[in-house]
């Protein structure tokens, strides 16, 4: 189990890692951050089972983090640490989706229960099920990327935990499930750019699964380097 630790404060950072390294299961493994943006920077290699944050950071706060990690598939699971007694963060990080809502300072028994929990939605090493359940996502990943296709989708439709799910498609493809399936995307994108040069680029978006033409030219982009235009003028260009 990989555990992100969260906070401001070095010392209370300092502090909440020498306890949860002595109630985590054994063999886990621990990095920790000072900031929100420092996280997100150790989860692009990490890629953490688990984040325990704080909530009242400068800049940008717990609720950021979670919602800027959750958006790049960097991390799934989070536990909140405040020391604000207080219903409508409780509430809140409820709707977040969030392991559970800690206050400090953490009690020991309580976090290792947390921890066991999330110990048992990861993908075993043993697990014989587990080439099966991989090989069965990918082809059906590969066959309906066009679709609107979401990690509770793909949940629901194979009858499995979406935490589970996250978990093992990191360890069998070595990327994200969103990273992943952006790249399908982007591949049949570049294909149809290439072959169908009449099809508008907001039509080539929609048929590889993004109905608004702004959030696929950015994908787009992000991926290649190159707007999708800029992309199919270059491919013509190498024609002539």
């Amino acid at each position: 189990m990989k555990i992100l630790i969260v906070d401001d404060e070095p010392l209370i950072l300092s502090g909440l890692v020498k306890v949860v390294r002595e109630v985590a299961p054994v063999g886990a493994r621990f990095r920790d951050a000072g900031n929100a943006y420092e996280a997100l920077d150790i989860m692009k290699d990490y890629w953490p089972d688990v984040t325990i944050t704080d909530l009242n950071m400068p800049e940008k706060n717990g609720f950021e983090l979670i919602e800027e990690a959750r958006q790049d598939g960097l991390c799934d699971r989070f536990i909140i640490l405040t020391g604000y007694d207080e219903f409508e963060y409780a509430r809140r990080a409820l709707r977040t989706g969030v392991v559970d809502y800690l206050l400090k300072p953490i009690d020991k028994v309580e976090i290792a229960r947390l921890l066991e929990r999330v110990g048992e939605e990861l993908p075993a090493g043993n697990d014989s099920d587990y080439s099966k359940h991989a090989k069965r996502i990918l082809a059906y990943m590969e066959a309906n990327f066009r679709s609107d296709l979401s990690l509770d989708h793909l949940a629901d439709r194979m009858d499995l935990h979406p935490n589970y799910i996250s978990s093992l498609f990191k360890k069998e493809t070595g990327d994200t499930f969103v990273n992943y399936l952006n790249g399908l995307r982007i591949r049949e994108a570049r294909k149809l750019l290439r072959a169908q040069r009449h099809l508008p680029v907001s039509a080539v978006g929609q048929q590889v699964g993004y109905e608004n033409k702004h959030y696929f030219t950015k994908v787009f982009k992000k991926y290649t380097g190159v707007t999708p235009s800029e992309y199919r003028e270059s491919a013509s260009s190498e024609e002539e």
